[in-house]
């Protein structure tokens, strides 16, 4: 029957809106004081002592039971204490985010000069609440392999979690991405306006020196916390103890312990024709950092005394720093004419053998434009001569060998990039007075990439321009802590996370000035135009977030209410396109051009050979087929070709 007393807590929470989203970042201790008989002790003193200074005092209640609420997660000491009883003290009670931790102090008769120390690290069985969840701290963080330093992909390990491909696109019980709420010390680190799709990815990446513990919660998850999520991962950083600590790590991959990829083998292998020493990409990773942490020292004011306090038991500081250099390189395949195509020599494959004909001689004897447009030519010629700087041509083959394409080469070759992450965790704690602390945490992340070669937006050919993307994201949570009497327990947070993403932010007009300012498209022809993006963007999606929680112990209940206020803003602006669009091709209704290649010139052609004989030479003579430009409506309010676009939109929720 005492369990049950305890289990039944009242808690009651006043919800402003069924929208309530706030992140818990606290616990708590609880449980039962009792005697060698069973019997209730009311008024018995409970102190509970962290690692950093904190300090908690309550007095158990009329049934014995004792709660001490929003309490940070760490280790702690409780001590419970009472007329004619001995001391008991209760080591290593470990307290996560969201769940209850239990301690029952069974109290034997005796003075209370005299102790009994128990090591503890409270009841598995969880009878506080009805939520259930995991908790991964310590050295299973640390020491569980994982593919990254990146705290999230500890969440892959755990039972419900299903990892199809990379472990971005993992999901939880099968849920939506839109379910999944993530937090850094109360801080939303979702993308917020890629969420619904993308839901299994943070914005600002826990990193596994940096994190103290994660707390994922899969059902039944509190009235304070139930309104952001079905499935609520919830991360903590590392704080500062009395005691200085710290490490440095240092993690390297070499390409030279590395086997080349499977499609390298197939398609760079060395073969008769040609011996490529060595196929595989350029990989070297290098992952460095360091943590330290301990007490703050600050200078001691008064007269009397150490010029400085040492800072213990008063401030602490924690702070983490990694970076993650990586060059990288790409097999890349682009297509290309041959040089008898390039100069108007179309050849076709029939059954008596490949045909050859010329394309402009066919024009002019149909009184068309039979020479090469001087732009088109000069954008080919600029690739012909980019691939015999570096990489391989060869020829487009079918299943048996024999060549499938006489007009076209593939072409390979490497582009090399890299890539520079900082990761910088910094975390203040004050305990300003024995009722009132204060915490300060932020994550500065820098993300920067030579060559975006996940968005394909390296060179197409060497020597043409590339574009990357890059980003700065940051957080912040801020809170304080206050106890009112031995009953009443306020904290207040103030969480922010922003950071700008840029895509191909240094691409300008010019970047086309060998097209006299046109993005030219040769895709009717079947080969690789020599531009990697033509518009750039970037967005950011910040989000701020007030939340209170106050918990009130009254008499053998506990009541609990607060309010949150969060705002997401979307910010995005961008050029959808920077150069005019030129589209080359034979429309059919330019039946005059159109009509000229036939099998009367082109003696056993297929249909297709026929419309590819048209594309080329369209190609080759620059026959627009169509012009694609965009005027936009301005700020000013007047209309500007492919003009700078901002968008705007918000969310408030209470």
């Amino acid at each position: 029957m005492k369990k049950i007393i305890v289990s039944l807590s009242v808690v009651l929470m006043l919800l402003v809106s069924s929208t309530f989203v706030q992140a818990q970042t606290t616990g708590s201790i609880g449980g039962t004081v009792t005697d060698a008989n069973g019997a209730l002790v009311p008024n018995a003193t409970v102190v509970v002592r962290g690692q950093s200074g904190q300090e908690f005092t309550v007095n158990s209640s009329s049934n014995g039971t004792f709660r001490v609420p929003e309490v940070a997660t760490g280790v702690y000491t409780v001590t419970v204490t009472a007329s004619g009883f001995k001391k008991s003290v209760f080591s290593g009670v470990k307290v996560d985010v969201g769940v209850p931790t239990t301690i029952d102090a069974l109290l034997e008769i005796g003075s209370v000069e005299q102790v009994v120390e128990v090591t503890t690290g409270g009841e598995v069985l969880q009878t506080q609440t009805a939520a259930v969840g995991t908790t991964i701290t310590g050295r299973q963080i640390t020491e569980t392999p994982t593919a990254s330093r990146d705290a999230l992909d500890l969440i892959g390990l755990l039972p419900g979690t299903a990892s199809v491909g990379a472990p971005r696109r993992s999901s939880v019980n099968g849920l939506p991405k839109g379910s999944l709420s993530i937090t850094i010390d109360g801080v939303d680190v979702q993308d917020n306006l890629l969420r619904s799709s993308d839901g299994f990815f943070t914005y600002v990446r826990p990193r596994v020196d940096a994190i103290d513990e994660v707390t994922v919660s899969t059902a039944n998850p509190g009235a304070e916390s139930g309104g952001d999520g079905a499935v609520q991962i919830k991360f903590v950083t590392r704080r500062g103890t009395n005691d200085y600590t710290g490490g440095v790590f240092w993690q390297h991959r070499n390409t030279a312990l590395n086997a080349a990829y499977w499609f390298n083998n197939r398609d760079l292998k060395p073969t008769a024709a040609g011996f490529i020493p060595d196929y595989r990409n350029k990989i070297r990773l290098n992952q460095y950092g360091g943590r330290f942490g301990g007490p703050l020292p600050f200078p001691h004011f008064g007269e009397g005394g150490p010029l400085f306090h040492s800072g213990k038991n008063k401030s602490f500081f924690f702070f983490n720093y990694e970076e993650f250099r990586q060059p990288e390189s790409q097999s890349r395949t682009r297509t290309v004419l041959t040089p008898d195509a390039q100069a108007g020599i179309f050849k076709y494959i029939t059954s008596t053998g490949t045909q050859t004909v010329n394309l402009y001689t066919i024009a002019a004897n149909a009184g068309q434009l039979a020479t090469a447009d001087p732009t088109v030519a000069s954008m080919l010629t600029r690739i012909r001569t980019a691939i015999g700087t570096t990489g391989s041509t060869r020829q487009i083959l079918g299943t048996t060998g024999a060549v499938t394409d006489p007009n076209r080469l593939l072409y390979d070759f490497t582009p090399n990039g890299g890539q520079l992450r900082k990761f910088l965790a910094l975390r203040f704690d004050f305990n300003v007075h024995k009722n009132h602390s204060v915490e300060f945490i932020t994550n500065q992340q820098e993300f920067v990439q030579s060559k975006d070669f996940l968005n394909s937006q390296e060179e197409r050919f060497p020597g043409d321009p590339s574009y990357t993307q890059g980003s700065v994201r940051d957080s912040y949570s801020m809170a304080v802590r206050s106890s009112f009497g031995k009953n009443i327990v306020n904290e207040a947070r103030y969480a922010i996370s922003t950071g700008n993403s840029s895509f191909s932010p240094t691409i300008e007009l010019s970047d086309f000035a060998f097209t006299n300012n046109r993005f030219v498209d040769i895709g009717a022809a079947s080969v690789t135009a020599p531009y990697a993006r033509n518009s750039k963007s970037s967005r950011n999606t910040p989000t701020y977030d007030f939340t209170n929680n106050v918990t009130w112990l009254a008499g053998n209940h506990n009541i609990s209410f607060g309010g949150q206020f969060k705002l997401i803003r979307a910010e995005s602006s961008g050029i959808g396109r920077i150069a005019p669009t030129v589209s080359l091709g034979l429309l059919s209704t330019d039946t005059a051009a159109f009509n000229m290649f036939s099998t009367t010139v082109m003696p056993g052609a297929t249909s297709g050979q026929l419309t590819e004989a048209r594309a080329l030479y369209a190609t080759l003579i620059g026959r627009v087929s169509g012009y694609t430009t965009t005027a936009y409506l301005t700020a000013d309010g007047t209309y500007k070709e492919n003009a700078d676009q901002a968008r705007l939109s918000k969310q408030n929720t209470y």
